[in-house]
């Protein structure tokens, strides 16, 4: 799957792709120098879809080249999903010309496309004009053209830019019978899990921190900022009592500890999370705190169903191309 990021320097673009697909915070972001031509990376949205993000560089020179005879064929090609984006606070004339051939470009070597996103970014700077950017940008196409775009002002800073391309990439979701058959896979072993255990269990894609689905359906949250397990250096004087211990034991048998399962815990309920290999997390949260509850949990963290959803991520079967 192609996603287009596309617009004139400036705009977030790369800001936007960075919170949005790999879980960055936004002051890790402010100050990203300017994009050099084309940056393209993969990532696997939600756990369920391969995206492969064409950030382009909006400086001048860059444009340019994208929109010469020996390149446009390469840059608008096989777009799944093309995504413009400007600054709502800087209304250049040249931006009309730009959205021009884009939105040109994209229906001629896209044909397929149905859909052209625009992103009108920094509405929460005070000196935001996204109605003269849209009057700018709908000057410059035909009433055809119009209709397909959707048109929405958000800002990076506040969120609402991450919040629009999620909701973008699962509309793709919903077109994929590949990655719909895969989230069925997922589903039918969580529901297993359910099913052995008084508690729900949530399944987050690592990288982007989205929820990938859950036993009580799918739900609006946070990304859950919970990258990996990993033992601290404040954790280190564990791992020196731990061979002190093994030392008097008289094992030789001493290997690396690792951060395997968190537990928190309400006055109602626990809530268990583990890592699922590298690429996503599993979190339960049980019905009650009866001690049957818990080591069940920890049964199922060691069943075959829990080995079955670790296969899943383990062999592959995610990363594949739209």
């Amino acid at each position: 799957m192609k996603v287009l990021l596309f617009g004139p320097a400036g705009a977030g673009k790369t800001s936007l792709m960075r919170t949005a697909c790999q879980g960055y915070n936004f002051m890790k972001v402010a100050n990203l120098p300017p994009t050099k031509g084309i940056s393209r990376e993969n990532f696997i949205f939600r756990g369920l879809m391969e995206i492969n993000v064409w950030d382009a560089g909006g400086q001048e020179r860059y444009l340019k080249d994208y929109f010469s005879d020996t390149k446009r064929d390469f840059v608008f090609s096989e777009v799944t999903t093309p995504v413009f984006m400007v600054d709502a606070s800087a209304p250049e004339p040249e931006i009309q010309e730009v959205f021009a051939k884009f939105v040109s470009y994209i229906f001629q070597y896209s044909p397929h496309i149905e859909n052209v996103y625009v992103l009108l970014n920094k509405i929460d700077l005070h000196d935001s004009k996204e109605d003269e950017i849209l009057k700018l940008l709908l000057d410059g196409v035909g009433e055809e053209v119009e209709e397909k775009l959707e048109v929405t002002p958000v800002s990076v800073k506040q969120g609402t830019a991450q919040h629009r391309l999620i909701e973008i990439l699962d509309t793709e979701i919903q077109k994929s019978t590949l990655a719909l058959q895969r989230l069925g896979k997922i589903r039918h072993i969580m529901d297993k899990l359910k099913r052995s255990t008084l508690a729900d269990y949530f399944l987050f894609n690592r990288p982007d921190g989205l929820l990938i689905t859950s036993t009580l359906g799918k739900f609006q949250s946070e990304p859950l900022e919970f990258m990996k397990l990993e033992l601290s250096s404040l954790d280190l004087n564990i791992y020196q009592i731990y061979r002190k211990v093994m030392d008097l034991k008289k094992s030789c048998d001493v290997t690396p500890l690792q951060l395997s399962i968190i537990v928190y815990e309400s006055e109602n309920s626990y809530i268990i999370i583990k890592e699922l290999v590298n690429e996503a997390v599993i979190m339960a949260a049980t019905d009650n705190k009866k001690e049957e509850v818990y080591f069940d949990v920890m049964k199922v963290f060691n069943s075959t169903e829990f080995k079955e959803l670790e296969k899943i991520f383990t062999n592959g079967e995610f990363h594949f191309s739209m």
